[in-house]
Order: structure tokens, then C-alpha cells, then sequence
């Protein structure tokens, strides 16, 4: 039996993940600083981590600046947007443009020496590639995600991974899809060895296993308070002292830059980000519950 002794999370996101828009604002996907994952990804005693930004590898490519002073191996990523769903690059060292098929983002990938993973393939909230994982020359299936706390969807995959491996086999993953620092490692891969090149060849003879635990409540509410409050500043900065984030950058009216900052004050200094933490975990379990009736039909 495999000796499967260090641990890797491959799917986290940084402040160069890209920004969700409302009322004609930017709002962030993530606000974490590269350094704070790999320091994170230190202290919960993972050997490798991959930073994943959504569409572009500058949050992993800035990791690795930080791989040696924490002694952790950084693999540079993408969670990549494909006309058939969201796949994860690994091991890149140039950009894969979105919006292509599945299948030639993967041959993209694959083409520089990367690996592709598929990850959350039947998630309800995200852009899943679902059963087509059985089509595509994928290296590996991300069969647990730590930010889908539902305890249901991880369970479609793995059974679906499981039911078709005679036909298809794919390195089993397991990984926190980590929003800030203190999520890092909440879901994670198994393998021999120690380094990012052990790992690499791990998901290449499909000898790995996953483990994890469910991202805290907790840490879904300090994400989003942090979004909003990296707004916030962003937004008054724009407005009054005429400094632009270099990420957050605001091409509206001051009206509506006030208007965004005092929504924010509104919410961070009110319980509405625990309510909306509620509400969003209550919304994920009916979406999660829709997934498992559309799969097996009860």
C-alpha cells in the first residue's frame, strides 16, 4: 500500500482572482495577498500549494516568490473558464485564455507540461464541467471541495468517479477552493514524496488520496466581510483622495462610489454579514439537494 505522507492543496485564490460586478461596481473574488496563502499553507503543514486565480496564473507566479522563505513548494495555477465549465491548470507557465472548449484548454494546458484537473464537476453554484470529466483527457478530479459544505455534492463525485473508473481513471484530489488564508488545507491531496515534481508524477500514476473537513461557517462570513470591506476602502479612496487600487478600479460616478461605500459601512458594521452567511449556506444545501434529484432522479 502507498505511503501517502505530505499533503498539497491545489485550488486556492488570491487578489488577483478576478472581481464579480453589482450596480455597476467591482467587487473582488478574493482580496488575499499570495504570501498569506503560502505562510498559511506553511503552518497547516502542507509541502506543496497552487495558487488558481481564475483565468490568469500572476497570483501563482507571485507565490513563488515566497516558496522558499516558507519551505513550501508553490505550483502555479488557473481556474480557467471554458465554454463547458471551469477546469484547473497546474503547473503553468503561461497564460490559457478562457472561454475556449474544454477541450482545448486542456490540450493548452497539457501543451506546456501543466496537468488539468476538473474542479467541483457537480456543483450546483459554480460552473461545473459534470459528466462530460468522461470525455476530456483530464489528469485528475478535484472529488472534494472544502467550500462546498453541503456534504452532498462531493459525495456525487466521488460516486461518479468511482462507478466510471473502469472506464476513465483520474487521480483522486481533494482541495479547500480557499477564498482567504485560513481556509488553505481545509481540503487537501495525498501523495508520496515531498516536492511539487512528487507530486506532479503522483497525479500522473493516479496515486493519490484526499482528505479534509468542511470550510467553517465562520470563515465563509470573514470572506465576505473582507470583500466588502476591501471595497469599501477602494471605493473611498476613488472617490476622495483620487487614488485607484490597482485591482480595484472604479470607472463610475462619485455618486455611485459613495453610494457603494456607505452600503458597505452598512454592512460590515451590522449583523448582515452572519445573516448573509446563513442565507447563503441554507441557499447552498437546497441547490446541493437539486443536484442529487437531477442526478439520480429521486
Amino acid at each position: 500500500m502507498e505511503d501517502y505522507n505530505s499533503l498539497a492543496d491545489l485550488h486556492t485564490h488570491s487578489k488577483y482572482s478576478g472581481l464579480m460586478r453589482y450596480m455597476g461596481l467591482k467587487f473582488p473574488d478574493s482580496v488575499e495577498e499570495p504570501e498569506k496563502i503560502v505562510r498559511c499553507a506553511a503552518k497547516r503543514g502542507l509541502s506543496v500549494v497552487a495558487v488558481t486565480d481564475h483565468n490568469t496564473i500572476q497570483g501563482g507566479l507571485k507565490a513563488t516568490e515566497f516558496a522558499k522563505k516558507y519551505n513550501v513548494d508553490v505550483v502555479v495555477g488557473s481556474e480557467v473558464m471554458t465554454n463547458d465549465g471551469e477546469i484547473l491548470g497546474l503547473y503553468l507557465n503561461e497564460e490559457i485564455p478562457k472561454f475556449l472548449s474544454a477541450e482545448e484548454t486542456i490540450d493548452l494546458i497539457h501543451e506546456q507540461g501543466g496537468l488539468a484537473v476538473c474542479p467541483h464537476p457537480y456543483s450546483p453554484i459554480c460552473h461545473a464541467v459534470g459528466d462530460k470529466i468522461f470525455d476530456l483527457d483530464l489528469d485528475g478530479v478535484e472529488v472534494y471541495n472544502a467550500y462546498h459544505r453541503d456534504g452532498i455534492v462531493n459525495n456525487i463525485a466521488l460516486d461518479k468517479v468511482l462507478k466510471n473508473y473502469h472506464k476513465k481513471s483520474f487521480a483522486f484530489l481533494g482541495n479547500s477552493d480557499a477564498h482567504i488564508a485560513r481556509m488553505v488545507g481545509n481540503g487537501h491531496t495525498k501523495f508520496s514524496g515531498e516536492t511539487a515534481e512528487d507530486l506532479y508524477a503522483s497525479i500522473k500514476s493516479r496515486k493519490t488520496s484526499f482528505h479534509g473537513a468542511p470550510t467553517p461557517l465562520s470563515d465563509i462570513i470573514l470572506w465576505s466581510y473582507n470583500i466588502v470591506y476591501a471595497s469599501e476602502k477602494a471605493l473611498f479612496n476613488s472617490a476622495f483622495r483620487k487614488k485607484e487600487d490597482n485591482i480595484l478600479k472604479y470607472q463610475t460616478t462619485r455618486f455611485k462610489k459613495c453610494l457603494g461605500a456607505f452600503c458597505g459601512m452598512a454592512y460590515i458594521g451590522t449583523p448582515l454579514p452572519l445573516l448573509a452567511g446563513v442565507a447563503g449556506n441554507i441557499y447552498l444545501k437546497r441547490k446541493a439537494k437539486a443536484k442529487y434529484k437531477e442526478t439520480y432522479g429521486i
